[in-house]
This record gives C-alpha cells, structure tokens and sequence, in this order.
C-alpha cells in the first residue's frame, strides 16, 4: 500500500465510520419501532454502501492531490 503523503486516510476512515454508524443506527432504531426486517436490512446495506462509497471518494482525492503535487514539480 502506499503511504499517505496527503493525510487523508485517517480522515476517510473517521468520516467513514460515522456516515456508516448512522445509518446503523438509523437502522436499527427503524427496526425496534416497526419491526420490519426489510427496513433494517436495508439500512444496513446503506451504511456498508455508504463506508465503501466515502473510501473511494478519499482515494479519488488522493489521486487528485497526487497529480496537483506532480504538476508543481
């Protein structure tokens, strides 16, 4: 892997985890009060969706970056 020149990884990662966890919650608060196991399925699949998407937009930025930092030399 390589390293992370921008410090964006953690950043991702944080920003990940907390859209992900609300959605969870979200989920799960959803489930208790209807007790539909289809709106908690998918609520849960939202929040995977959701920490993959923000990996990937963090990824594009790094690349973004990345290529800015090339140009400037």
């Amino acid at each position: 892997m390589s390293d992370d020149r921008h410090k964006t990884r953690l950043i991702a990662r944080i920003l990940a985890t907390v859209v992900s966890a609300f959605f969870a919650v979200f989920a799960v608060a959803g489930y208790q009060r209807t007790g539909d196991i289809a709106q908690l399925l998918v609520f849960l699949v939202a929040s995977v969706i959701a920490y993959g998407v923000i990996i990937f937009i963090f990824k594009g930025i790094d690349r973004l970056l990345d290529s800015l930092d090339d140009q400037q030399r």
